[in-house]
């Protein structure tokens, strides 16, 4: 099994996986890509964080030393490294997490739970990172702007971020589709979760962590 099959013929890396799940090799290098991605965004886009830092110190009325260090770490090698570490925990806390609810609920739409299978299925279809890196630090290293986005959200180009509608459009990314798609097709084939049942299932965590990604954050921004 050639591990770019994810891309071109899923199919046939779900049938070996449901003979022998493995999952080593997608997760080191989904977390390696990730790692990679937010470093290199805080690189290509340092001057935009900058000042979109600038504007929150004025406004929580920030001492001019106070804003003189944060300068400093902004600046620095430092927020580089933490940005990887802190997104290749989080990649890994998701994966983690995504698969012991997708396994949980299998056996509610007639599938067979097997946690390792379900953890191979989707680590692989999280290689749909790789080429999403790819294309988000293009446009990133383009408009050296962080805030790109592959999603619907590119219909509303002067939506305000912060706004529910904004952010709902941005959770419909082309790679998170894909991606959801790949899981779906991968449970069904590795845990005998009739198709109907397997599309049903993922789309409808992914719609409910959607929401609850968006009330999270309308809740500790309001917080800040």
């Amino acid at each position: 099994m050639n591990i770019m099959d994810i891309y071109f013929a899923p199919s046939k890396v779900f049938n070996v996986l449901k003979e022998k799940p493995r999952w080593i090799t997608p997760f080191i290098i989904v977390l390696v890509v990730i790692a990679l991605t937010a470093a290199l965004t805080v690189n290509f886009s340092r001057d935009a964080i900058m000042a979109r830092q600038e504007e929150s110190m004025i406004e929580r009325g920030l001492t001019e030393e106070q804003m003189e260090q944060a300068r400093q770490f902004t600046s620095g090698p430092i927020l580089m490294i933490s940005s990887a570490v802190g997104a290749t925990f989080f990649i890994a806390a998701i994966l983690l997490v995504f698969t012991l609810i997708v396994n949980l609920f299998i056996p509610l739409f007639t599938g067979e739970s097997g946690f390792k299978a379900v953890f191979s299925v989707i680590c692989y279809s999280a290689l749909i990172a790789v080429p999403a890196a790819i294309l988000k630090l293009i446009l990133i290293a383009m408009t050296k702007s962080p805030f790109v986005t592959t999603s619907l959200a590119l219909l509303v180009p002067n939506l305000a971020k912060e706004s529910f509608t904004y952010q709902f459009l941005a959770g419909f990314d082309f790679f998170v589709i894909w991606q959801m798609i790949l899981v779906a097709m991968g449970i069904n084939i590795t845990n005998n979760v009739p198709k109907k049942n397997a599309y049903i299932l993922i789309f409808v965590i992914w719609f409910v962590s959607l929401l609850g990604g968006i009330g999270l954050r309308g809740i500790f921004g309001r917080g800040m």
